[in-house]
């Protein structure tokens, strides 16, 4: 076999790997598009009883999607293993009190992950990392 056949069965088989991709693209595309049809119903004769969205309503939405976005990512990628850490040390520095370190993992990696449309129009509590809790407070242990 030549080199310039050798060339040129290398071309073909990115020719035909890159038509499997398009083919397959098109294939999913079609298939969800299909798949959402049943979801579709005719519009109702009456109109409905409940009103439409306010613009309130679609700001706190977006403004909820918006803050997701940057939140969760920061809060689990960075508060809770960094309150992990914290309380790996705080075990290691307090002679293997757990008290303390349970303490940290738990203000670090609990309350709110995703910002809701009730938390920015102040209807609903957001519980950030350390939040308090009403009936614990941190313990002492291991500081004598």
């Amino acid at each position: 076999m030549s080199e310039a056949q050798g060339k040129e069965t290398g071309m073909g088989v990115k020719a035909r790997g890159r038509a499997a991709v398009v083919i397959l693209m098109v294939l999913v595309i079609g298939v969800s598009a299909a798949g959402t049809g049943w979801a579709q119903s005719p519009y109702p004769d009456e109109p409905a009883s409940r009103p439409g969205l306010s613009g309130t309503q679609v700001l706190a939405t977006l403004a909820a999607a918006v803050g997701s976005f940057f939140y969760i990512p920061f809060k689990a990628a960075a508060i809770c293993p960094g309150m992990a850490l914290a309380s790996g040390a705080s075990l290691a520095l307090n002679r293997g009190s757990r008290e303390t370190a349970e303490y940290y993992l738990r203000v670090g990696c609990t309350g709110t992950y995703l910002i809701t449309p009730g938390m920015i129009r102040g209807q609903e509590d957001f519980q950030g990392s350390g939040y308090p809790e009403p009936e614990t407070s941190m313990p002492m242990t291991g500081y004598r």
